[in-house]
């Protein structure tokens, strides 16, 4: 059962990071956000980390087109969120879509 005190979700940011071959963070920290939701949008996979530098083969994997992730009640984090690409450096990027919940100041 949703967690009444941030249920239903009162505002939604959706935007994109583009993820390369080198760690960079795909959505900043937010200690308002109540639920976050990553959809690779592209052709490479994609590798999300919690706190720290994404390294390829660890964290979070999201397969090419159409791979997800969703952060919420039961594993939530306020702080930045990173993403790298498996793919080679300079050799293309990836689209990453992004949803974030979160209350309102």
């Amino acid at each position: 059962m949703p967690d009444p005190r941030i249920w239903p979700v009162p505002a939604v940011t959706d935007t994109f990071a583009t993820v390369t071959a080198v760690s960079a963070i795909v959505l900043a920290a937010n200690p308002r956000r109540v639920e976050a939701d990553f959809i690779n949008d592209g052709d490479y996979i994609i590798y999300l980390a919690r706190g720290h530098d994404a390294v390829v083969g660890s964290g979070q994997r999201l397969n090419a087109q159409g791979g997800s992730y969703h952060t919420g009640i039961d594993n939530l984090f306020h702080g930045d969120i990173y993403g790298i690409a498996e793919v080679a450096i300079g050799q293309g990027n990836t689209n990453l879509s992004i949803s974030e919940g979160y209350k309102p100041a």
